[in-house]
C-alpha cells in the first residue's frame, strides 16, 4: 500500500509534468495582423473596423501592421517566414490571389508558404471619374477614351481595381493607361487631386467624395446594384457584359499553424462580424462578410489561384 506522504509526492510529480506539457492558452499576447496595403485604402479599413471588436473579443491587443509596396508582397513574405502560432496573420486582398498569375517570382509560395484562416469578406469594385471629365456615363467614357488619352489609378499591380481595369480595356476595346498605387486610399487621392483621369476603387472610402461632388461614379460590378450607392449601374445595366472582378479579403497564418489556433480565429471573426454594430459599419463600407471555415478558404484560394493563373494565359495581366 502507498502511503499518504509517497502517494502525495508522486501525484504532485505528475501534476508538474503535465503543466509542463500542456498548451498555452491562446490568445495570450498581442496578435499582429500585417495589412500589405497603406493606410485608408479598402484592406486597411476593414481591418480597423474588425481591431476593437476582435480585440475584446480575443482578450488581446491586436495590433495593425501597414507593410505596403506596389504588389502586396513586402507584408507576406513577413507572414510566412513568421512562427505558426497564430500571433502573426496576414490579410490579403486580390493581389494575393492573383501575383502568381502576374509576378514572374515571388519571395515566398502563394499556396504552399501560407494557410488559411478564413475569406473575411468581398465587396464590388467602383469606377469613378474626376468631376471634370464631361463623361456622365460608361458608354460616353468608352467613346471619350477612343479619342483621347485617359489614365486610371489602381490599388497596386494585381489589385482587383487593376485588373477591372484591365478587363474593361480588353471589353471595350479601349486602352486607358494604367497608374498604379500602393493602396486604393492613394489612388483615390490621386484623383481627388486630378492627377488621373479616374479610378477603379473600392466602396469603403469612396461613397463620401460621390456624395460631395468631389467624384462622379460611373458604373459598379455585380449582378445588383449595391444598396451603398444605389443610383450607380451596374456595368451590365451599362452595356459592358464580362468584367465583373470583385474585391476579396482574407486572413491567413504561416504554413504549419495548428488548425486549432485557425479555428479559434475564424470563430472570433465570425463573432466580430455577427455583432450588430460591426455588420452595418461593414455594410455601409460596401463589405459583404463571408466569415467561412479555415478548409472553406483553403479550397479558395486554391480555386482562385487557378482561375486568375488560366485567365492569364489568355490576358496580360502585367501592365
Amino acid at each position: 500500500m502507498i502511503g499518504k506522504r509517497r502517494f502525495l509526492t508522486a501525484t504532485a510529480g505528475l501534476l508538474v509534468a503535465g503543466g509542463a506539457n500542456a498548451q498555452p492558452k491562446y490568445p495570450s499576447e498581442p496578435v499582429k495582423l500585417v495589412v500589405p496595403r497603406s493606410p485608408g485604402g479598402g484592406s486597411d479599413i476593414l481591418a480597423r473596423l474588425l481591431q476593437p471588436a476582435l480585440e475584446k473579443k480575443l482578450g488581446v491587443s491586436v495590433i495593425v501592421d501597414n507593410r505596403p509596396d506596389a504588389a502586396a508582397v513586402m507584408g507576406a513574405t513577413i507572414v510566412t517566414k513568421a512562427k505558426p502560432d497564430g500571433y502573426a496573420l496576414l490579410l490579403t486582398d486580390n493581389s494575393f490571389y492573383q501575383n502568381p498569375a502576374i509576378l514572374d517570382s515571388l519571395p515566398h509560395d502563394t499556396l504552399n508558404g501560407f494557410t488559411a484562416i478564413t475569406m473575411l469578406a468581398q465587396a464590388p469594385v467602383i469606377l469613378i471619374v474626376h468631376p471634370d471629365v464631361p463623361a456622365k456615363m460608361l458608354a460616353e467614357l468608352i467613346e471619350l477614351a477612343k479619342k483621347t488619352n485617359l489614365t486610371f489609378a489602381s490599388g497596386g499591380v494585381g489589385s482587383s481595381t487593376h485588373l477591372m481595369g484591365v478587363m474593361v480595356n480588353l471589353k471595350a476595346g479601349i486602352s486607358i493607361t494604367h497608374v498604379p498605387f500602393k493602396s486604393s486610399g492613394q489612388a483615390l487621392i490621386a484623383l481627388l487631386g486630378g492627377h488621373v483621369t479616374m479610378q477603379y476603387g473600392g466602396l469603403a472610402s469612396a461613397p463620401p467624395y460621390i456624395k460631395d461632388g468631389k467624384a462622379r461614379a460611373i458604373a459598379i460590378t455585380g449582378d445588383k446594384r449595391d444598396p451603398a450607392v444605389p443610383d450607380v449601374p451596374t456595368f451590365k445595366e451599362s452595356g459592358l457584359e464580362g468584367v465583373d472582378v470583385s474585391s476579396v479579403w482574407g486572413l491567413h497564418a504561416p504554413p504549419g499553424t495548428p488548425i486549432e489556433i485557425r479555428r479559434a480565429l475564424r470563430d472570433a471573426v465570425a463573432a466580430v462580424m455577427r455583432d450588430p454594430d460591426v455588420a452595418k459599419q461593414l455594410t455601409d463600407r460596401g463589405y459583404q462578410t463571408i466569415a467561412g471555415t479555415p478548409e472553406e478558404h483553403q479550397a479558395q484560394t486554391n480555386a482562385l489561384v487557378s482561375q486568375w493563373i488560366e485567365i492569364g494565359k489568355k490576358v496580360n495581366l502585367k501592365e
